[in-house]
């Protein structure tokens, strides 16, 4: 009982939060430069893509929920083999403006991503039941800046870092003790390009 009337208070909290203020769908996609720390990688570029929803709170205040596809990894220095990393990440990005008519701001963005390759789809599509060893649920933390054009067109750069190492257990893909007696952290470097659907309904 004490939960359901939690979630109520918590639906109806947000259902406030919605009516009072402008909620906006967008559509996000851009380059990700990822490795690992501690690993013998070098950098590799690949995609991210999503969708959103940007809250306006007050004019220097954004909240924006996000679900989006990540694909992370490396590649190894002496043959350039590619370490495939992919993720479905679920993101509360934070947008601070440093006043209410400058279109630049800030993002803190906390994520929790699962690891695509072993979740229900990705054993599906192995035909097995191996995944890949890495570990499922990645907690993120990142940092970033944007500017946002008045057509609803944005441009932002990230930088997130993973908080649990990779690998479960004693799996790697590489021969060396490194990996036995460190961690390895996600590191990626985005940048992109947003578009924030005008949904609020034009005062007469």
């Amino acid at each position: 009982m004490k939960k359901f009337i939690a979630i109520a208070i918590c639906f109806a909290c947000t259902s406030i939060a919605l009516s009072q203020n402008k909620a906006n769908l967008g559509l996000k996609a851009g380059a990700n430069i990822s490795s690992l720390s501690n690993a013998d990688l070098k950098s590799k570029v690949n995609a991210y893509g999503g969708i959103f929803l940007n809250i306006d709170f007050t004019d220097l205040y954004e909240l924006q929920p996000e679900v989006s596809y990540s694909n992370q990894g490396g590649k190894t220095k002496e043959n350039n083999d590619t370490l495939n990393l992919e993720y479905i990440s679920l993101s509360i990005a934070n947008h601070f403006f440093v006043n209410r008519d400058d279109r630049f701001f800030l993002s803190l963005v906390p994520s929790i991503d699962f690891d695509i390759d072993d979740s229900f789809i990705g054993l599906i599509n192995r035909g097995d039941d191996g995944g890949n060893d890495v570990t499922f649920i990645d907690i993120t933390i990142g940092a970033g800046l944007g500017y946002r054009f008045d057509n609803g067109l944005a441009i932002e750069a990230r930088y997130k870092r993973g908080l649990i190492d990779v690998y479960s257990g004693s799996f790697h893909s590489f021969e060396s003790e490194q990996y036995e007696d460190e961690n390895q952290f996600n590191s990626v470097f985005q940048i992109g390009l947003s578009y924030r659907f005008n949904m609020s309904k034009k005062e007469d």
